[in-house]
């Protein structure tokens, strides 16, 4: 497992180990994996050469979330490696942003990435989560810095989905084969605006936030001023702002039909994580 650390690789690996399964997972701070009785931890950095290589060798299936700036290069090694080792199934998670047509560049690397692990020969499944309710918490610093939000395209509804209910759908298509080699776009139960879901983190904060919709210009400053580089920047705006309802803005019911059980909502993630906010 290459993201094993994450919102949906941590659930994912407990679903695992309770079916009996023995996850090898990659990790670059064995103090915060998930390392239960049965895990296998492989330390290493995907910058590293040769480090996918240790994780895949003589394993049949792969779990893959790769992310950031660098997620090409990674996508690039691991599918590279996939193919030395002959795993057979790999299940990906990528974005809604790869649904063909590909309108920019963040949307043009998923679908890049998606490509390479087809080449491999392997069974490929991709997951494409619509954005997922955990990116709520990069509002955590202006919030309790200022009681504000600031978020472009403020009224553009995307049906955002829970990491746990991808990991959920993650599990299915590893451990039943008939569901694998497949793309499945994943959402939650309910199209909200990011100003929507502001409004709901303040009633169960129970106090007021401003919401600003902040200008694209901005959000590109502030994210190049964090380091990200600017071509990724403009890559990963564009994919927010594009309107198109079947990237994300209209519930789906896959995570049901995998699952067995509806999809979770926001107002229960908020419920289930509202400490973190404060």
């Amino acid at each position: 497992m290459i993201g094993a650390t994450g919102n949906v690789g941590r659930p994912l690996v407990a679903g695992l180990v309770a079916r009996g399964t023995r996850p090898r997972i990659l990790t670059r701070d064995p103090s915060s994996a998930p390392l239960a009785t049965g895990v296998e931890a492989v330390v290493g950095d995907l910058d590293a050469p040769g480090c996918a290589d240790e994780v895949l060798a003589g394993a049949e299936a792969a779990f893959v979330v790769t992310a950031g700036p660098q997620s090409a290069a990674h996508d690039r090694a691991i599918a590279e490696a996939v193919a030395r080792h002959g795993v057979r199934h790999v299940v990906k998670v990528t974005s809604v942003a790869a649904l063909p047509p590909v309108h920019d560049s963040y949307g043009a690397a998923h679908a890049a990435a998606e490509d390479a692990y087809r080449a491999t020969g392997a069974r490929c499944t991709f997951l494409r989560p619509a954005a997922f309710m955990s990116n709520t918490l990069q509002w955590h610093w202006s919030i309790t810095d200022r009681s504000t939000v600031f978020q472009p395209f403020g009224d553009l509804p995307q049906a955002v989905v829970d990491p746990a209910d991808v990991a959920e759908v993650a599990l299915r298509v590893l451990t039943a084969p008939a569901l694998g080699d497949r793309a499945y776009t994943l959402t939650g139960p309910e199209p909200l605006t990011p100003r929507q879901r502001a409004r709901r983190l303040s009633d169960a904060l129970g106090r007021p936030l401003t919401f600003v919709d902040a200008p694209p210009e901005q959000a590109r400053r502030a994210m190049t001023d964090a380091g990200l580089p600017p071509a990724y920047v403009d890559g990963l705006l564009a994919s927010q702002s594009d309107p198109d309802p079947a990237r994300g803005g209209v519930p789906l019911p896959t995570v049901r039909e995998l699952t067995g059980r509806p999809p979770r909502t926001f107002d229960g993630w908020l419920g289930a994580h509202v400490q973190l906010f404060t």
